[in-house]
């Protein structure tokens, strides 16, 4: 019997859990951390779910509008039930959706398959960005002796909140001069974004201050375990700080324009 397509706007609870157990099983087989939009503030505009006669889910993609003229697209396939022409039937139908648009696939270095495909489609590469982690056990790092300068950290009332935002001050709270912003992933790891020092005081060890002072406060946290972030494989000098203070290259993502 041939596969049956639904499209959708809001996923259904039981859509949710079918999409988490095929998510998760790719993630296994392809050694990946790449999720999928499952609720509604991920910011998905539309799902494509493609089941079998049985109702068990074979494959997902789905469209998250990144401008007017541009969506991410997110797609996962049963690793069992790949090379049927699955996902080319679900993007002929997003691409129905957004015939003006284009798009921009997220894709894991280790997914083959995903690979292929796009290869196939003639989809080109757009830019990489590198998936960092650290463990909090690790020791900190050398924190920098900055001449004349002291420097201190404003912390946030909640480490745990969304956006929680860390301020780095020169001399006095009055005077920020970086900061940064953490999000909570699970009750054992944070994420960390947006890291940004003064422009006319960059290249003097503010940022790997800012950071120093950053893990140190993380480690008194006893149910943190490990911090994330995400940056572009082009940003050569902040790649260099991270690196400086214990994180470690975990996976690169390469987006393909399609």
């Amino acid at each position: 019997m041939t596969p049956a397509i639904h499209q959708t706007s809001c996923l259904t609870t039981d859509q949710q859990q079918a999409l988490l157990s095929l998510v998760r099983l790719c993630q296994k087989h392809d050694s990946l951390s790449l999720s999928y939009p499952i609720h509604t503030e991920d910011g998905a505009s539309a799902h494509y779910l493609l089941s079998d006669s049985r109702d068990r889910l074979l494959s997902a993609l789905a469209l998250l509008p990144l401008d007017d003229a541009t969506c991410e697209c997110i797609a996962f396939t049963h690793p069992a039930h790949r090379q049927k022409g699955y996902f080319s039937r679900l993007l002929a139908l997003a691409l129905e959706s957004c015939p003006e648009c284009d798009l921009l696939f997220p894709v894991s270095g280790t997914c083959t398959d995903t690979l292929a495909a796009l290869d196939t489609l003639g989809a080109e590469l757009s830019h990489q960005e590198l998936r960092m982690e650290r463990k909090l056990s690790l020791p900190l790092p050398y924190m920098p002796s900055i001449q004349n300068h002291h420097v201190e950290l404003l912390t946030p009332e909640s480490v745990f909140s969304e956006n929680a935002v860390w301020q780095l001050f020169l001399s006095s709270p009055a005077n920020i001069i970086g900061s940064c912003l953490t999000s909570l992933v699970s009750p054992e790891v944070l994420c960390l974004h947006q890291v940004e020092i003064t422009s006319r005081l960059r290249g003097q060890g503010f940022g790997l201050a800012l950071l120093c002072l950053l893990l140190s406060h993380l480690q008194q946290k006893d149910d943190l375990k490990r911090i994330l972030l995400h940056v572009s494989a082009d940003n050569i000098p902040a790649v260099s700080l991270y690196k400086k203070t214990g994180f470690r290259i975990t996976e690169t993502l390469s987006y393909y324009w399609y």
